[in-house]
């Protein structure tokens, strides 16, 4: 049996809402004392963030006026220049310290804006690039896909409660036959999977629902599944889900703190994923993501054109953005007929579901 959905219990770390009177005040007198009035002032010219830009924003802001140890309006642009390199010096990601100068921009932009401190003293600082830039993410090998799809969560029917249950066996398989991002496997409803007559099982992603989103209009799609995930039991699984009448295909995943579907289960396939219990994979430059780009490689393996693995994946190149979304969906079944799984999938009864 399939364990019943657990309530979500509500975020416990979301950003505290300020009150009204302390977030305008700073504006209202015309005077910013301190980073965080600043930070006040810029959250209230900006309500419809998202959770995690606050949070991320004001832990940037944190971090920066504990170094810096100075005001707004005392800050000059030897502040940020040194702050920088001491983020560089810590071997921090270029696109962490990009990230963080360009928060403390925004925010000292905000204040110029209100006529608060005179200068943006971040305006056109560059992040230098490293002699050595960091190992770029890569596909799995054949001998990493077994040893995924031969791991406990197959070979021994593991299932873990910070995975969401069943998603640790079928959002894995899933992303490695379609190439579909995380959040778009994790946000499946099980209206999402359809089941037309001419051409057969389709995984619809969408952002129709209240909870579900997409990274572009291009990521809209219908994605054909392999045969070999059919052979798998993956419309089974469907049906058992929907005879216990559940919204979402995986409804075990429990939101993360900014109401993704995937955030836990993200952390729990990184941690599985590099557990010598687990899969045993230590190569950093491997992670979930990497069945995407292991599945563009099976793709141009098998001589599909670009621009229909481009529409199977949601991914809009410059080279094909104007033709998107005018690949047919039977042209997509074609191509995904076409491919020649290096690994086979294992089979998942369902009487065997936890």
């Amino acid at each position: 049996m399939l364990q019943g959905q657990v309530p979500v219990a509500a975020p416990a770390n979301e950003v505290e809402e300020p009150s009204p009177t302390r977030q305008g005040e700073a504006a209202e007198t015309g005077e910013i004392a301190t980073f965080q009035d600043l930070y006040l002032y810029w959250r209230k010219l900006n309500p419809g963030c998202r959770q995690s830009t606050y949070r991320e924003m004001q832990s940037a802001v944190k971090h920066f006026a504990g170094h810096v140890k100075k005001t707004p309006v005392e800050l000059i642009r030897r502040d940020i220049t040194r702050y920088r390199d001491h983020l560089l010096d810590k071997k921090l990601a270029r696109t962490t310290v990009a990230k963080r100068i360009s928060f403390i921009g925004s925010l000292l932009q905000t204040a110029v804006d209100g006529g608060l401190v005179e200068h943006n003293v971040s305006r056109g600082l560059r992040i230098p690039k490293r002699k050595v830039e960091f190992q770029r993410r890569r596909a799995f090998d054949i001998e990493e896909l077994e040893r995924i799809f031969d791991s406990p969560v197959y070979s021994k029917r593991r299932r873990y409660r910070a995975g969401g249950g069943e998603a640790v066996a079928w959002v894995p398989m899933l992303a490695f036959v379609t190439g579909a991002r995380v959040e778009e496997i994790c946000q499946l409803r099980v209206v999402d999977i359809l089941r037309d007559v001419q051409l057969g099982p389709l995984m619809r992603i969408t952002d129709t629902a209240k909870d579900q989103r997409v990274k572009t209009i291009g990521s809209r799609r219908q994605v054909p599944l392999h045969p070999d995930l059919i052979q798998a039991g993956f419309l089974e699984y469907v049906e058992a889900v929907e005879e216990q009448g559940h919204e979402w295909l995986f409804p075990d995943l429990d939101r993360d703190h900014d109401g993704r579907r995937s955030g836990n289960f993200s952390k729990w396939f990184s941690r599985y994923l590099r557990s010598t219990t687990g899969c045993g994979i230590l190569d950093s430059r491997v992670v979930f993501h990497s069945f995407r780009h292991t599945f563009k490689s099976f793709c141009r393996e098998a001589g599909i054109a670009e621009e229909v693995h481009d529409a199977l994946t949601g991914h809009c190149s410059a080279s094909v953005g104007r033709r998107y979304g005018h690949v047919p969906v039977k042209t997509l079944v074609a191509a995904i007929a076409s491919l020649e799984l290096p690994v086979r999938l294992p089979r998942i009864a369902v009487g065997e579901m936890k």
